[in-house]
C-alpha cells in the first residue's frame, strides 16, 4: 500500500491515499443480529454516495422533503468516504511504503505521520463514542426502510467512525512502515510559494510526475483551507 505525506503548507503535510473508484472497503456480514443489519446498511449506503457523486438534473430530485435531504446526505456521505479511505484500508495491511518530500528526513516524516494518525485515533474514538450514544436513540428509525435521514447519518458515521478508529490504530501499531523519499513531493511544497497561476501548473506537473489523477485537487483544496 502507497501512502504520500503530501505538503498543503510550506510547514504543513497530510497523508494521502488514492484508492481505485471501486474498491471500497465492504465490511463482511455474519449472523442475522443488530451489528449484522448495520454493517448490510453500511455496505448498502457506500454503493449509493458512490451513485449521489455526480449532481442529478433538477427534475430528477426527489419530490418529498424527506427524499431530498436523504439524496444530500448521500453526497455528504460521499465526500466523507473519500476522506476516510486511507484509515479505512489502513486496517487490512501489515506493511506500507510512506512516500516523503526529499526535503524531509526520515525521523521528521516518522514523527508526522505518527503523530497525525493518533490524532485521527483520537478524533475519531472520541466521534464514535458520541454517534453510538446518538445511534442508540435513533434505533427505532436507524433501520427501517425508506427515506429516514437520520437512520441514513447515524448508521454511516457510527461504523464509518469505527473503521477509521480502527484503521488509524493499526497504523499506529502494527503496520511496519518503509520510507521512500519522492522528488515530485518536494515540487509540490515549493510549488506552494509560488504566485496562483504558477503554483496551479506546478501542482498538475507534480501531480502527473507521481501518477495520481486526483492529487492534483486535493492539494488545492487542501492549501485553500489552510
Amino acid at each position: 500500500m502507497d501512502v504520500y505525506l503530501v505538503p498543503v503548507g510550506l510547514e504543513q503535510f497530510e497523508c494521502y491515499y488514492e484508492a481505485p473508484e471501486q474498491d471500497e472497503p465492504d465490511e463482511p456480514v455474519q449472523g442475522q443480529g443488530f451489528f449484522a443489519r448495520l454493517r448490510a446498511r453500511f455496505n448498502s449506503q457506500l454503493k449509493e454516495a458512490e451513485s449521489a457523486r455526480h449532481d442529478a438534473p433538477v427534475d430528477d430530485q426527489p419530490a418529498s422533503f424527506l427524499g431530498r435531504m436523504q439524496k444530500r446526505s448521500m453526497r455528504w456521505i460521499a465526500e466523507r468516504v473519500a476522506e476516510q479511505r486511507l484509515l479505512w484500508h489502513l486496517r487490512k495491511v501489515s506493511a506500507a511504503t510512506l512516500h516523503i518530500p526529499d526535503t524531509l528526513t526520515s525521523d521528521q516524516a516518522d514523527t508526522i505521520l505518527r503523530g497525525a494518525l493518533k490524532r485521527d485515533a483520537d478524533h475519531h474514538r472520541n466521534r464514535l463514542i458520541l454517534h453510538s450514544a446518538a445511534l442508540i436513540i435513533a434505533v427505532p428509525v436507524a433501520l427501517l426502510p425508506g427515506p429516514n435521514v437520520l437512520g441514513y447519518l447515524f448508521t454511516f458515521t457510527v461504523v464509518g467512525h469505527y473503521l477509521a478508529w480502527r484503521g488509524a490504530v493499526t497504523g499506529l501499531h502494527q503496520i511496519a512502515w518503509t520510507l521512500a523519499p519522492n522528488a515530485p513531493l518536494a515540487d509540490l511544497q515549493r510549488a506552494l510559494s509560488l504566485d496562483e497561476a504558477a503554483r496551479h501548473a506546478r501542482i498538475h506537473e507534480a501531480a502527473a510526475r507521481l501518477h495520481l489523477p486526483r492529487i492534483a485537487r486535493f492539494v488545492e483544496q487542501m492549501t485553500a483551507s489552510t
